[in-house]
């Protein structure tokens, strides 16, 4: 298969070395400052919020903040540093295939919603920053970039292996997986009563409907 083949000359490593004792501070502490933005985000927005309410609510030195990240934009490019993160693990998973590509697709589909910071006022407020805020949609737009590349490579293996339809081009595959993943997290934050689970269920399953292969039995009556 071309995809596995050009996946598998550069492969992720299956496992790290293990952490020294200040690696794991340095990481310990670098997450505490991304979980108090995020929090401080979500109640006060982006603009609102300063360097030294994260520090203050991390209960850490404001100049620590430097020593992780330059700016809060690029706090906010680490956010989309942890969603190519979960690509690249739903890629490795197609290309090892053990599980159909629907289900890696799915799993994948669940996983981008899954912080543990996630809420509606957060997920409101990160769709206003880059939508007013040049610099962070720069860094949004060139992580939309690569995941995009990424997840058309997973749709190029159910291609190959007839579990996703042909005749799409698999870029334009992972373009819908995007705007559907988007629109369904978009209309969760502004809808009170919806339940996310129940609200991202039902947009994979449109989405895949549209996007998995044909079973015989579909195609003789006419249904997808």
């Amino acid at each position: 298969m071309k995809i596995v083949s050009r996946v598998l000359q550069n492969p992720a490593p299956a496992t790290s070395p293990p952490l020294s004792r200040r690696q794991r501070h340095s990481a310990a502490v670098r997450q505490r400052l991304f979980d108090a933005a995020m929090r401080m985000f979500a109640e006060r927005g982006f603009v609102k919020t300063t360097v030294e309410d994260i520090t203050d609510a991390a209960d850490v030195g404001k100049g620590t903040f430097f020593n992780y990240f330059r700016s809060k934009e690029e706090l906010l490019n680490s956010f989309g540093e942890t969603r190519i993160a979960k690509i690249q693990t739903a890629l490795r998973e197609a290309v090892e295939g053990h599980d159909p590509i629907k289900i890696v697709v799915r799993r994948l589909y669940f996983n981008l919603t899954r912080e543990p910071t996630r809420t509606r006022e957060l997920t409101r407020s990160m769709m206003l920053t880059m939508l007013s805020n040049e610099r962070v949609r720069e860094f949004a737009c060139a992580r939309l970039q690569q995941s995009g590349a990424l997840t058309a490579k997973i749709f190029s293996l159910g291609q190959e292996r007839g579990e996703v339809r042909t005749d799409v081009r698999a870029a334009d595959l992972a373009q819908s997986f995007k705007e559907s993943q988007f629109g369904a997290m978009l209309l969760w934050s502004l809808m009170p009563s919806a339940r996310l689970n129940s609200t991202i269920t039902r947009a994979f399953n449109h989405f895949w409907a549209g996007a998995g292969a044909a079973r015989p039995a579909d195609t003789k009556g006419g249904r997808r």
